[in-house]
């Protein structure tokens, strides 16, 4: 039996079974049949997956190559049934994984009363295509969890599910975790997920890819896609510009400024000062942008080592508490 986390964000999709790691694009897309193919380009880079008798694109080669894209928004993840399985059939791929699969996944606090759905979704056999070759995958057992408590867990549980940290499991602990288009806060008390000082806020890093995006298309007539902006932040904060290296690190700043300010104004709404918490979890893509300015709020905050896939590792961690043997 295979026992993943699969983290199907809005941004991104991520697998892991533990020892393995795979994370693609949240998007799919129609197929483009290329006019020229060459040698110099890998075999087999670019998969498609036949889902109830339509093939598509996913992550990067769907991006590159289909004319049209579909990707996850807002609550609507729930009723994009046909993504949300091509998404997790291209995970199942890019691991390697078949068979018999017991998983665990997430949902945004708001929405985490579409669990149930998500459950049926996923649970029972699926059979599929992969570059013309029927593929089946059982799902017999499915786990849903508010999307922070993922850190959560990744946190208190070691990788065989046993409990690592009692005292921190049995105390008050904020998880703030800042995603890609949605931040989420959860709190934990003595393990119990206490819904009126959690919830999610449409605020998070894309925030700042698209200031920065809007102000280089001002200032060079450059446009980039808000994924490239992401990579243009993360290596050097510079850009080619007629052949000229141009700094854009004066766009960054004050775009940086503004989320952690923007996530700490609703930090401090569901949380007040947070005096009484044991620790503040930071996790998600945006921890990389904003931990300087939570720490200084909130001194207590523990930063998870590479926060954007907290929420995938605790995932799994607590699947194999749930259903390994």
């Amino acid at each position: 039996m295979n026992i993943v986390g699969l983290d199907i964000g809005y941004g991104f999709t991520k697998i892991s079974d533990g020892a393995r790691q795979a994370i693609f694009p949240s998007v799919g897309g129609d197929v483009v049949q290329a006019d020229f193919d060459n040698d110099l380009v890998k075999a087999g880079s670019g998969r498609t997956i036949t889902l109830d008798g339509r093939d598509w694109f996913y992550g990067d080669h769907a991006k590159k190559h289909s004319r049209n894209l579909l990707a996850l928004f807002a609550r609507e993840r729930t009723e994009q049934r046909d993504l949300m399985r091509l998404l997790f059939y291209a995970a199942t791929v890019e691991l390697g994984v078949s068979g018999q699969v017991s998983l665990c996944t997430g949902l945004p606090v708001d929405w985490f009363a579409d669990k149930d759905d998500v459950e049926t979704l996923f649970r029972g056999p699926h059979v599929f295509a992969v570059d013309g070759q029927s593929r089946t995958v059982f799902v017999d057992q499915v786990a849903v969890i508010p999307q922070p408590f993922g850190s959560f867990f990744d946190a208190i549980l070691g990788d065989h599910g046993e409990l690592l940290d009692a005292g921190l499991a049995r105390s008050k602990v904020g998880i703030l975790d800042v995603g890609t288009f949605t931040c989420d806060l959860a709190l934990s008390d003595g393990l119990e997920y206490v819904a009126k000082n959690s919830g999610s806020k449409t605020v998070a890093i894309s925030n700042v890819w698209r200031q920065v995006r809007d102000g280089i298309k001002a200032r060079y007539g450059l446009e980039y896609e808000l994924h490239q902006v992401d990579n243009i932040i993360r290596n050097g904060q510079t850009i080619t510009v007629r052949g000229q290296e141009r700094s854009v690190a004066d766009l960054v700043k004050p775009a940086v400024d503004a989320l952690a300010q923007q996530v700490l104004a609703f930090a401090r709404d569901r949380w007040g000062r947070a005096g009484d918490f044991k620790r503040i979890i930071l996790t998600g893509g945006g921890a990389y942008y904003i931990a300087p300015a939570v720490k200084q709020v909130y001194p207590h905050t523990l930063t998870l080592a590479t926060p954007h896939a907290g929420n995938l590792r605790g995932f799994r961690k607590y699947a194999v508490r749930k259903f390994g043997q």
